[in-house]
């Protein structure tokens, strides 16, 4: 199994930036990488879609509408349709070579693809990009799994699921992935000691109040997925 995340400090826990600063502005903009990258975000998430020529976009939702000014079906439009498009805040929807150029390699990342084909696109701009940053890839489809591990094999990859079930846990094993992320509302007492004698590093989503990702810490989850990401390791740096 490839470790989770290589230069984590032992101990200490791992407040994940979901979608970027997305509590102090708009999710997945320029603007919430920029801030989480100047902040020094233990690690930045975003989700990676694909225009319908094949380039990675930067965006959680299949359509456009809930945060941009265009209602548009990302699988369903050209890449150069996709670059006129205007979020909320007034930026531009950002493709990964965009965020790859934000952050330069000054944080650590972590792609999620929503879209078949999305690892296989990633690995094409990293290295296009000649992206050298450290580097998490994960999804909630197991083809998306088994296709990081066959192209990038040296980088970690995370199952991303609603709730980490035996057969879950048995890919995670098989495959070597390095994490597993489920949703933290179906996390009970008992899935989470099943997790912990997995041995697998289980890093739940979304948490954004502390005395629940403190909870969640202390029953041996690595870190959180958070909105406030950076609230929270303030919050626990006082502690």
């Amino acid at each position: 199994m490839r470790p989770f995340f290589p230069v984590r400090e032992p101990g200490r826990p791992v407040f994940v930036a979901h979608r970027g600063a997305s509590d102090r502005v708009l999710e997945n903009s320029p603007a919430a990488f920029a801030l989480a990258t100047s902040s020094g975000a233990d690690m930045i998430e975003f989700d990676v879609r694909l225009s319908s020529d094949g380039v990675p976009v930067v965006f959680h939702d299949g359509r456009t509408g809930r945060t941009a000014k265009e209602n548009l079906g990302i699988a369903r439009t050209p890449a150069a349709r996709l670059r006129a498009v205007r979020l909320k805040n007034g930026e531009k929807l950002p493709f990964l070579a965009d965020v790859l150029e934000i952050v330069g390699g000054k944080v650590p990342i972590n792609i999620e693809s929503k879209a078949p084909g999305g690892i296989a696109s990633a690995a094409k701009a990293l290295s296009k990009a000649g992206y050298g940053g450290e580097l998490l890839l994960s999804s909630a489809m197991r083809d998306e799994c088994l296709a990081a591990r066959d192209l990038l094999p040296a980088i970690s990859c995370g199952l991303v699921t609603h709730r980490p079930s035996a057969s879950d846990l048995a890919f995670c094993r098989r495959h070597g992935l390095s994490s597993i992320h489920p949703s933290r509302r179906l996390l009970t007492v008992l899935r989470l000691r099943k997790v912990a004698a997995s041995g697998i590093p289980l890093l739940p989503y979304t948490v954004d109040e502390p005395a629940d990702a403190f909870a969640l810490i202390a029953a041996g989850a690595v870190g959180v997925f958070s909105n406030r990401a950076l609230t929270l390791r303030e919050e626990w740096n006082r502690r």
